[in-house]
């Protein structure tokens, strides 16, 4: 393996990711400087070592985004506050005008402003979930172990409904209502190596709550893939989310494994991830309590 690229790369960026503050309290990137990528990055651990915004072939992307998807933010850090899936869709309407895809750190007080950077949580339904592609963020690499994990969160559960049972699915309309929450793969490394996305499939339809820290994937900020682009021209006739705001990365994930669970994630049903098993939730959720008798009948019974 060649180091000399490495290690200048180290050098060039002068800092490292995650410094897990993870309190609710808002993280300054150490780096936000974008790379070229050197040789020998053979997994994502090399990359995250090395590249405190990740790398890619013409170091063309925006740095700062990268920086903050990559950190490590603490698994300990408590929510300041839940969103419902409209919240999201909603505070796209206040990122600032000029935000483009490469000028995310000239915007950091406006979208620090805005909850960026804080640790926030997620009410709502599981849509769907898939591999994420190769990206800057991880170095460009490809494989199940080294990219982020794309998960679509809806507030429709009749929609959620038609995704568990998987007949006929859910069309392209249905599943572009999901707001975006992603795992990523040096934190799930750190944190929470039991995640995978067939764990994570098996959840697809249920009642889900989910803790992560809130940014802007400006990214996708163009009509092709925004569905909530108010550019000329308005949102492209293919685009696949309501906003670019996401949590990311995520920190906490629950499923309900009861008929239904409240919305705040402390009441009884929340089951961890890792531990969610979709036979015992389904009989759990088919098993109704008696009714008991109301008062009517009671008096009549006098």
């Amino acid at each position: 393996m060649s180091v000399a690229p490495l290690a200048l790369a180290v050098l060039a960026q002068v800092g490292v990711i995650g410094n897990g503050a993870g309190t609710g309290e808002k993280v300054a990137p150490t780096s936000t400087q974008a790379a070229k990528c050197g040789t020998g990055i053979t997994d994502f651990q090399v990359c995250h070592d090395h590249y405190a915004t990740g790398c890619s072939g013409v170091g063309g992307y925006d740095g700062y985004l990268n920086a903050l998807k990559n950190e490590l933010v603490d698994p300990a850090g408590e929510p300041q506050n839940v969103f419902q899936v409209p919240d999201l869709v909603e505070l796209e309407k206040q990122l600032p005008a000029d935000l483009t895809k490469l000028n995310h750190e000239a915007l950091k007080d406006q979208m620090s402003a805005l909850g960026e950077g804080e640790v926030k949580a997620l009410s709502g339904y599981l849509y769907y979930a898939k591999y994420g592609g190769a990206e800057s963020s991880n170095c460009e690499l490809k494989g199940p172990d080294n990219i982020d994990f794309h998960i679509g969160i809806g507030a429709d559960p009749g929609i959620a409904a038609t995704a568990k049972a998987k007949t006929p699915g859910l069309s392209p309309a249905e599943r572009k209502l999901a707001v975006i929450v992603e795992m990523t793969p040096h934190w799930r490394a750190k944190y929470k190596p039991a995640w995978n996305l067939g764990l994570v499939q098996k959840a697809v339809g249920r009642q889900v709550f989910i803790v992560g820290q809130l940014l802007a994937d400006n990214e996708h900020d163009d009509a092709k893939d925004d569905c909530a682009y108010t550019g000329a021209g308005g949102p492209g006739p293919k685009c696949w989310r309501p906003t670019i705001w996401e949590l990311h990365p995520v920190t906490r994930f629950l499923v309900c494994a009861a008929a239904q669970c409240d919305e705040k994630g402390t009441g009884p049903g929340w089951t961890p991830l890792e531990s969610f098993d979709p036979a015992k939730a389904d009989q759990a959720a088919a098993t109704k309590p008696p009714s008991p008798a109301s008062p009517g009948a009671t008096a009549a019974s006098r």
